[in-house]
């Protein structure tokens, strides 16, 4: 049985193993995806595989990750989760669903990314969560900002033009609104 990171209505995120980075491969080989991720060799499979990487180091290492993301019935959907952001030292949400997917749902990426910004203030102790955007993704745009994050700044990060999103801990909300 696999560890259930996180649960949104029909879809888990569970660990990554070894054996998925063909997975991964098949998401991000979708032309229209959102196949952004901080490490863009513009090999796919070079991608792919440090993705599940990463993600099975940070996972080890820090108590979170990116998951993948699978249906009831254990089909890959995509995935979604944190990373470290090596140039601000922040940890920044991301997702890549499937367009399959996403058009027969559209509201999802907002559920999943609602739901992960949950787990993430309580079960870490950090002050705040970022969402490093593509500055032509407008539907990731649109889904940081519906799940409540503020543009920050626009700036180049890893050699990527993006936006960055902020989001406040419930905690730093109340300090910041008695202030």
């Amino acid at each position: 049985m696999q560890t259930i990171i996180l649960e949104c209505g029909s879809v888990r995120l569970v660990p990554f193993s070894p054996s998925d980075i063909n997975l991964v491969i098949n998401l991000q080989s979708d032309l229209f995806g959102n196949r952004y991720t901080e490490f863009s060799t513009g090999s796919i499979s070079a991608d792919a595989a440090e993705l599940v990487r990463s993600a099975l180091q940070n996972q080890a290492e820090l108590g979170f990750a990116k998951w993948k993301a699978v249906a009831e019935d254990g089909r890959f959907l995509g995935w979604a989760g944190f990373t470290p952001v090596s140039e601000t030292s922040e940890i920044s949400l991301s997702y890549c669903l499937s367009n399959e997917i996403l058009d027969k749902d559209g509201t999802l990426a907002t559920r999943l990314c609602a739901a992960l910004t949950g787990w993430f203030f309580e079960n870490t102790y950090f002050s705040h969560l970022v969402a490093v955007v593509r500055t032509d993704n407008r539907s990731m745009r649109e889904v940081v900002q519906d799940v409540g994050f503020n543009h920050r700044e626009s700036k180049k990060i890893e050699g990527m033009q993006a936006d960055v999103f902020q989001l406040f801990s419930p905690s730093m909300q109340s300090y910041l609104m008695s202030a």
